[in-house]
């Protein structure tokens, strides 16, 4: 494990029973980048995420995060890692304050961020509420104080921003950005293909339990598939052929078409062959993790 290298992965297994989790996953993720973990339902990325949380014990492989080898009962490493997971099980008859008093016991140090996080998620009206009191949203904003407010140098997250609205979304956004600033490494996955383009430097895709690309966002963000969907007065099949080899679609009736483009250009220069027309209706919806999974792996094979 080298210096640059936060979270090193190795031959990492999982099975339940007979049923795969995860299989020889070998995966390294660099100190100070945001690392996004993108595949389908039952790909396995919870349960990574779960395995290197240590509550899954692996079948066979090992986790470094920090050079810290993964095991139950390393006190080490609860104050390096934040974690928010995927299906938060909080103890519903805890007070807000009360189960924060608890995390900052557990880890054994002050929460240095703790009011701050508290703040920009606009927490303070719950502090003295049951956890069973708040809504979905909250228990969100809820995991996510807890994960940040001990200042974390290695943050790990299923599905950060699921149950937030999109102004809370832009704001974790925003942290997310910022702690990669301050040299924090963060290892997240998601289902919304916008926001790991948005935040991520590296993203590597799952599918039936194994790791079949790892992609720099930047090369990424070419391939990834967009829909426009236009009326059209006067459609012209001579225009729509500008978009040349981007075309991955194309589905006309009468005067409404719907296309699907690879993403080469700008989205001005998508938008103006379809401006040209003279259009009545233009949507240009983002892409879907669906429709992303369907034209990568039809490369890949």
């Amino acid at each position: 494990m080298t210096s640059e290298t936060k979270i090193e992965i190795k031959g990492l297994t999982k099975y339940y029973g007979k049923t795969r989790g995860i299989e020889d996953l070998d995966l390294e993720v660099k100190s100070g980048e945001i690392f996004g973990f993108l595949g389908p339902n039952g790909a396995g990325k919870t349960t990574t995420i779960r395995c290197m949380m240590n509550t899954l014990l692996p079948t066979k492989g090992e986790i470094r995060i920090s050079g810290e080898l993964v095991t139950r009962g390393n006190p080490k490493l609860r104050e390096k890692i934040g974690y928010v997971p995927g299906e938060l099980a909080l103890p519903e008859y805890y007070r807000v304050n009360e189960f924060l008093n608890y995390i900052e016991a557990m880890r054994g140090k002050p929460e240095t961020r703790r009011q701050e996080i508290i703040d920009r998620f606009d927490l303070n009206s719950n502090l003295h509420k049951k956890i069973g009191e708040l809504s979905k949203g909250n228990k969100q904003k809820l995991g996510i104080v807890s994960a940040f407010m001990n200042d974390p140098e290695v943050l790990i997250m299923d599905e950060p921003t699921a149950g937030l609205d999109p102004l809370l979304q832009q704001e974790v956004y925003k942290l997310l950005i910022e702690s990669k600033k301050e040299g924090k490494t963060l290892f997240m996955s998601s289902h919304n293909l916008e926001e790991v383009q948005r935040v991520c430097d590296r993203v590597g895709i799952v599918k039936n339990g194994s790791l079949i690309s790892i992609e720099d966002i930047e090369n990424l963000n070419k391939d990834v598939p967009r829909i426009v969907e236009a009326r059209l007065r006067n459609p012209d099949e001579t225009r729509l052929a500008e978009f040349g080899n981007r075309l991955l679609e194309f589905r006309k009736h009468d005067s409404f078409v719907r296309i699907l483009i690879r993403m080469e250009d700008s989205i001005k220069d998508n938008i103006g062959i379809l401006l040209a027309q003279d259009p009545e209706e233009l949507i240009y919806p983002p892409a879907s993790l669906e429709e992303f999974f369907l034209q990568f792996y039809e490369r890949k094979n």
